[in-house]
This record gives structure tokens, sequence and C-alpha cells, in this order.
């Protein structure tokens, strides 16, 4: 397997110039754990959420794929109001990707619990995007994690395949999880000028998190293939976004699909990575004989973490 990726590598950094200006600089938008994470009493403020991601993309026009857990679907009375949020993500123009059902870990449960999970968590999308023409084709794991051996990487591929799935692969991940959970919980404790501090270290991480991928990228390939960005849809999200994507802009970046990110030839390499998590940098950088060091999370400011 090696071998064919060094192939594949060679031809990627031959046909690639240096780095591109920063006006060249592209960047697909994915979020995780959909529609809303960590709300699954409140289906008002699940609205609300969800309302404000999807106002934010589209008064931005910026496209988005959005990795759901139908889970969050599945609370008692509420039903037919969570799933008409899925239906606005889908006639607002953005695709869905699954998630899982529920948000297991392949590391951590049997091949086939993983596989029930993934047909589970479909089960109102897949209709749902069909009805409007459209096709399910994304998958994600849940916390980047594609199994421990190779027997079972390569089931779950197959298994996929089998489902018509292609793996979203992610490049830039600036944990905003940890900011957006001391985020709620400081606005939960009534203490929103804490909370507008997170919030502002947040925006200012942004930058971290893509110059950390972009110097990463042309270490390895010589130049700065699309980014794939992996957020969250956290309330904090959903207030940060349009400052956010104007970080991004700044920076020189233009917004694509995840379809057309993935065009870049860096992405065609063999899946065969397998072990806890990590970006797709990181798995190309072990590929390649060239590890390299993506930690994000260590940067993050103690006075956040703690909290």
């Amino acid at each position: 397997m090696k071998s064919l990726f060094a192939v594949i590598a060679f031809a990627v950094l031959s046909g690639a110039a240096a780095q591109p200006p920063a006006s060249e600089r592209r960047v697909a938008i994915t979020i995780d754990d959909g529609p809303v994470v960590n709300e699954l009493k409140d289906l008002a403020n699940f609205q609300r959420i969800s309302a404000g991601l999807i106002g934010s993309l589209q008064s931005e026009k910026v496209p988005a794929t959005i990795f759901v857990n139908e889970r969050q679907l599945n609370v008692q009375g509420q039903r037919d109001g969570r799933a008409a949020v899925l239906a606005q993500w889908l006639d607002a123009g953005f695709d869905l990707g699954n998630h899982t059902y529920s948000h297991p870990s392949l590391n951590k449960v049997p091949l086939s619990q993983f596989e029930d999970n993934v047909i589970k968590g479909e089960v109102i999308m897949r209709p749902l995007i069909e009805e409007r023409g459209r096709k399910l084709v994304w998958f994600r794991y849940p916390f980047l994690d594609s199994g421990m051996n190779v027997e079972v990487h390569q089931a779950v591929l197959d298994f996929l395949r089998e489902r018509h799935y292609r793996v979203a692969p992610v490049t830039v991940d600036y944990k905003d999880y940890i900011f957006a959970g001391a985020y709620s919980r400081k606005l939960r404790a009534g203490d929103p000028e804490t909370a507008e501090k997170i919030k502002q270290a947040y925006l200012e991480y942004v930058d971290a998190g893509f110059a950390s991928a972009e110097k990463i990228s042309h270490d390895l390939l010589g130049y700065e293939l699309p980014q794939i960005l992996l957020i969250h849809c956290s309330q904090l999200n959903s207030v940060t976004l349009p400052d956010s994507i104007a970080r991004m802009r700044k920076r020189g970046y233009s917004f694509v699909t995840l379809e057309e990110a993935m065009n870049d030839p860096a992405y065609q390499r063999p899946d065969t990575f397998t072990g806890p998590g990590g970006s797709w940098l990181e798995h190309l950088g072990d590929a390649m004989g060239k590890p390299v060091e993506a930690d994000m999370e260590s940067g993050i400011p103690k006075w956040i973490t703690a909290r």
C-alpha cells in the first residue's frame, strides 16, 4: 500500500506548483453532530441554534455539509419538529451526511454494532434527501476513529462502499467543541461576560487552526490543498459563524463544496489508516514517513480548558 501511495504522492508533487497565492485558497465547511449537539430536551432551543447556523451560512453564501446523528431527532413528543429541521437544511441548499445514529467509536464497539448504527442513522435522513431528487453520499466517523486494525478498517470501508458512501476527511480541526462547551456552561450559569471572553478567544483560534493546516499541507505536498474544516453544530458556532467566515476570507479563502474539495488529487490516496482519530494531514504524514504535529488542543488557553 505504501508503495502505491508513493506513486500517487509523487504524481501530486510533480504536478503541483509552489504554494498558491492566498487568493487561491479554498475550504469546504463541514459541521458535525447535527442538527444541534447536546440539546435533547428543549425543542425551541434546538430550532433556534439550527436556524442560527443555517441563517449564517445563507447570509454569507457559503456551502456546507452537516453530518447528522439521528439520535438527536428521537425525542418523545418532538420527533416531527426535530425532523423538520433536517428538511430546513436541505431546502436551504445544504448537504446532509451520516455521522451514525448515536456517535459510537468504531475503535470501541464491535463492527456489526457499528454497521447497525450507521444504518439506523439514515432512517429519517435518506428519504428526505431522495424526495428532493438528491443522494446521500457522505459519511464521517465519530471521533474520526476508523478501526484499530486493518481487518476492521477494510471491512467497514467495504460496508460503506456497498451503501454508496464516501468517507469525508478533515484537515482543519481547531477543537471548537472545547470552546463551545465552556461558552454554553457560562451562559447557563448567568455569566455572559466570561462567555463573551470565551467567544473572542475562540475566534482568535480560528487563525491558528488554519495556519497549522496550511503549513503542514505545504510541508508534505509542496502546495496548499483545498482544506476541509471540521466544526460542530453548537450554540457557539450559531453566533460566531459570520465572524469565523470573515477570518477565513481575510486569509484568502473562497468556499467550495465538499465534493469540489475532494477533487484534489491528493485526496485520492488509498485509505489505509487505522488507529485513534487524527486529521487527514496527520494520516498523510504517517503514510509518507513524515510524521507531523497537529495538536491544536494543547494551544487552547488554560483558563478555558480548566472550565
